[in-house]
């Protein structure tokens, strides 16, 4: 819409067997903000540094194995935090989502990824990162938060534009 300004759309998919989760599905839509973008600061450390941040609407389904499945409309928040430092060898990033119910507000799943990432040579890339899913309402007899803890290898695609 603006340089700063857009409009987002997201489809979030997840199952999760130790939750008794078939399918978990958030379909969302609404406004999103740059508020750092790279080149916006001078200097080695900060010139590549990205942050966004969006806040939309949600329609939010869980399906469990066992138990009454989930619908519910909410809201949905969220902020992408990418630091790429040492001419993008290391990359600190932060990407969170945050479901809150429009009808309960004591109802509500937040999943959030942290982390480092390193480059190792041409894309080939490691990471050592924490996923955390927390929801407030799980299903009977689950915990209410899983933390993964993981160690990648893997490979970076760069499909971004390169500004001159």
């Amino acid at each position: 819409m603006t340089k700063k300004f857009y409009w987002f759309t997201s489809a979030y998919f997840e199952q999760d067997t130790c939750q008794v989760l078939k399918l978990r599905t958030a379909l969302s839509s609404g406004p999103g903000y740059q508020f750092i973008d790279k080149g916006d600061y001078d200097g080695p450390w900060l010139k590549d540094m990205t942050l966004y941040g969006e806040a939309g609407l949600s329609y939010f389904n869980e399906d469990f194995n066992v138990g009454a499945d989930k619908v519910s409309f909410r809201g949905r928040t969220s902020i992408k935090f990418n630091w790429p430092i040492l001419e993008e060898k290391a990359t600190i990033y932060h990407f969170q989502e945050f479901f809150p119910s429009l009808q309960n507000t004591k109802d509500y799943y937040i999943t959030a990824d942290t982390g480092v990432r390193f480059k190792i040579i041409a894309g080939f890339v490691s990471s050592f990162q924490w996923t955390l899913r927390y929801n407030s309402r799980p299903a009977a007899g689950t915990k209410d938060t899983d933390n993964l803890y993981l160690i990648t290898l893997g490979y970076a695609f760069d499909t971004s534009r390169k500004r001159e």
